[in-house]
């Protein structure tokens, strides 16, 4: 039984070493993040929300303005809840190894005006911040 333990152990650690040299040997040069392939820019009107709020409690709205600040600065997910269809998307920064902009962050709980391109992958939406007014 140890040997077996054993085993799976060492075979956990050295998935996990690939792992991590397959990360830091990855050019994110040789690709562009499907940008221009299978997206779409769009424009969604609706309300900034953190996710986690949201989706637990129906959180919105002006009067849970400053947890959602609080929980997109904490790193939870900031997703925009659409006008008209209640289509929840999740918001991406523009680049990848970047925060949210300060000026989506501070727009949480209020009605906004999001330009950006559209993804979906694994039934998932997903929407990248080009502009938020």
């Amino acid at each position: 039984m140890k040997q077996v333990v054993g085993g799976v152990v060492g075979i956990a650690l050295l998935v996990g070493a690939a792992s991590g040299w397959a990360e830091e040997a990855h050019d994110h040069a040789a690709h562009e993040h499907a940008h221009g392939q299978g997206m779409q820019a769009v424009t969604i009107k609706g309300e900034l929300v953190d996710s986690l709020c949201y989706v637990a409690m129906n959180a919105k709205g002006a009067g849970h303005k400053q947890c959602a600040i609080d929980c997109a600065k904490a790193g939870i997910p900031i997703s925009i809840l659409e006008d008209g269809t209640g289509k929840l998307y999740t918001v991406l920064p523009k680049e990848d190894k970047t925060g949210y902009p300060a000026d989506v962050i501070n727009k949480m709980g209020e009605p906004v005006t999001l330009k950006g391109d559209l993804y979906e992958n694994g039934g998932q939406r997903y929407v990248t911040v080009e502009s938020v007014e």
